[in-house]
């Protein structure tokens, strides 16, 4: 691990990995970080890669220990973040007698099956020698190509296992791979052959690194430039030309812009659902007859749900820095495309005037709106803002980033409680830069353990709590469709409203904690907070019934509506 360059293990210690980590205490480079509950540990890992682009390592034991992190490897996974789990094992002479906890009615070690749909790949270790060899590959296999989660599992005796300490080797060092220049060639001809085109940027760019070059490119060449919601910074957001992200909670600007380009430049995206309003041609680009360009390191990502006109396989950043030379023969200035331009521009004003008064309206309990825009006042730019699920549409919406890598949200795999527990491998990441995390009551419920786990481990970040009193998110579309609500609100078993004290927990835990019950109070404590050592948390009171203006297409609610149709009574 010293050699890899990994500074960082995050675990919970059992008798599966106790070697293992008394080992780590023997490093000078490495800092084990404990954790009380493996979850908390996978999304800090994950959110480590995601704020600093570095590798982190997980270790838990085997059996309850090790299926405690399959949720949080399926963030990983799903959002393309790197990671290496070190999982103990059973006793290596003891697999398929069904010791204490092995997994083992359909197959011996069964517990590997479990992470196979959730990580890039399980290495199983055969021989205590093999070890260094095998933390190097797992190394490999997280970092390469598309990023992702990786297992390697220790059987416990291999741990105790004297071996020869592993010679010191040259590492081999990840290249940005370059795309097929016949390919750029082609891309290059599509863009200054089309009418409307439009940069869209996913997840891979902000890994990549791209920002700079994808800047260049819109004001280089004139092209407008959007974003999924994981590629979210790619474009600075307070750019002219940037108009904001697509898909079911994404900004009408952005979904515009996606429905009338002929052309898409796709970079490092997987074409989401939510992202792209469930690939439906009347809300988003209509690939055919619209043309696709496509760059993605992942070549199995090319023609998955659009067929690609041009395909650029390979790093993001180079693809584009590829691509814009090329381009400089084809375009001469940036008075190509001023109507396309000046179109999205008068759709970003409506979209600006139409949201004006519930961003700008003070509210207590707080409009999320209104609390997103008071917050981008309030944060420096440089802010790494984490959110979860329930309430990223306001942070998409109505909470700009102005930087790559300053917003963490998960958003394939959707986990609430992910951004719970994600400030703190952020933080661990990034020490340079502020960390505040937006998150609902729910989620804090969902991950509780990770408040302690922050506190146990010095942690400075802030948590503002967003009370609505239940998950009021999912609440919206059960009032919508069945005009009724069942589990999305905190009742006791009488039906009367169950308030809990989120600042009591943190106290209990050791953090500072307040409950904003003043709007006057809350730019103090936020700044009192940002400057003192330690985990805060702020809980503020956020309506349950927001007012949201939506620009993008679920099919979901066609089905929720189907169904609440056919099911009422007839009359």
């Amino acid at each position: 691990m010293e050699q890899e360059g990994i500074d960082t293990v995050f675990g919970l210690v059992g008798h599966g990995n106790l070697a293992f980590v008394d080992a780590l205490q023997d490093s000078e480079t490495i800092e084990y970080v404990s954790v009380f509950h493996e979850q908390v540990g996978a999304h800090a890992a994950d959110a480590y890669f995601r704020a600093g682009g570095r590798i982190a390592v997980m270790t838990t034991t085997v059996g309850p220990g090790f299926t405690n992190l399959m949720t949080g490897l399926g963030d990983a996974l799903l959002d393309s973040s790197a990671m290496v789990v070190i999982a103990g094992g059973m006793p290596s002479a003891y697999v398929g007698k069904e010791p204490l906890q092995e997994l083992s009615y359909s197959i011996d070690n069964a517990q590997l099956d479990i992470a196979r749909p959730l990580t890039k790949r399980v290495i199983q270790a055969a021989h205590p020698a093999e070890l260094a060899n095998q933390l190097h590959r797992a190394v490999r296999f997280a970092k390469t190509g598309c990023p992702g989660p990786v297992v390697l599992q220790v059987p416990l005796d291999f741990f105790s296992a004297w071996v020869a300490p592993p010679a010191a080797r040259p590492l081999a060092r990840q290249g940005r791979s370059g795309p097929d220049s016949a390919e750029v060639e082609k891309a290059a001809d599509l863009i200054a052959g089309a009418e409307r085109p439009l940069l869209y940027a996913g997840g891979g760019a902000v890994i990549s690194g791209a920002s700079g070059i994808l800047t260049h490119m819109a004001d280089r060449f004139g092209l407008p430039a959007a974003t999924t919601m994981s590629g979210q910074g790619a474009v600075a957001e307070d750019h002219p030309l940037a108009v904001g992200f697509t898909g079911v909670v994404g900004t009408r600007p952005g979904n515009h812009a996606a429905r009338r380009a002929d052309l898409l430049a796709a970079v490092g995206t997987r074409f989401p659902e939510m992202d792209c309003n469930n690939w439906r041609p009347d809300h988003f680009t209509a690939i055919p007859p619209g043309r696709l360009i496509h760059i993605d390191i992942d070549p199995n990502q090319i023609g998955k749900i659009y067929p690609a006109d041009a395909a650029l396989v390979g790093d993001a950043r180079r693809s584009l820095e590829e691509l814009a030379a090329a381009l400089e023969d084809r375009i001469d200035s940036g008075a190509r495309w001023r109507e396309w331009r000046e179109e999205l521009a008068r759709e970003k004003q409506t979209w600006n005037d139409d949201l004006r008064a519930v961003r700008t309206t003070p509210s207590f309990p707080y409009e999320p709106a209104y609390l997103a825009t008071l917050l981008r006042d309030l944060l420096p730019k440089e802010t790494i803002l984490v959110t979860g699920v329930g309430i990223r549409h306001a942070i998409g919406q109505h909470f700009p980033f102005l930087e790559e890598r300053t917003q963490i949200v998960a958003s394939g795999f959707g986990t609430m409680g992910q951004e719970v527990a994600a400030p703190i491998g952020v933080r661990l990441a990034r020490p340079d830069a502020p960390v505040v995390a937006l998150v609902g009551d729910g989620a804090v419920m969902a991950c509780l353990a990770a408040l302690p786990t922050a506190v146990a481990a010095g942690i400075h970040a802030v948590w503002l709590i967003a009370n609505n009193t239940g998950y009021a998110s999912i609440a919206l579309y059960q009032t919508k469709h069945y005009g009724r609500d069942a589990g999305t609100y905190f009742k006791d078993a009488e039906g009367v409203p169950f308030d809990l004290d989120y600042t009591a927990f943190a106290r209990s835990f050791g953090a500072r904690a307040e409950r904003v019950t003043d709007p006057d109070d809350l730019p103090g404590l936020l700044s009192k907070a940002l400057e003192e050592r330690g985990v805060w948390m702020l809980e503020l009171p956020v309506t349950p019934t927001p007012r949201i203006i939506g620009s993008g297409h679920w099919d979901v609610n066609d089905i929720l509506a189907g169904g609440a149709e056919k099911a009422r009574p007839p009359t």
